[in-house]
């Protein structure tokens, strides 16, 4: 089923786990689980529990990284135009944590258990 050209875009995906980058044509009106199922598609190597695997948003100008929610369209995400082709990572979903202002002191403390 061909899609009007209107409706795409070109995005290069960075796979970290496999080493592995390509270029592919998503619908920027689908939902993001679909990308993600047009990625599992192309692979040629397994990844282990690739159920947790997700569409990742690099940090860029400022902004932190994030996962791309799979119930939103591509369309509600902006790329930053830095480059002629977006750039997105296909990696394991662990929790980002942005930069914190805080010395180690300060974070051992936070990490204690509260004794009465």
């Amino acid at each position: 089923m061909e899609e009007p050209a209107g409706n795409t875009v070109v995005i290069r995906i960075g796979i970290p786990d496999l080493q592995q980058t390509k270029c592919m044509k998503f619908n920027v009106d689908a939902p993001i689980w679909l990308s993600k199922q047009q990625i599992l598609c192309t692979l040629n190597q397994s990844l282990k529990d690739v159920l947790n695997y997700g569409l990742f948003q690099p940090a860029y100008n400022g902004k932190a990284g994030k996962f791309l929610d799979e119930e939103r369209p591509l369309r509600e995400y902006p790329f930053p135009s830095i480059a002629p082709v977006p750039y997105l990572e296909f990696r394991y979903k662990r929790r980002v944590y942005t930069q914190t202002y805080l010395d180690d002191k300060q974070l051992s403390k936070l990490h204690t258990k509260v004794r009465e």
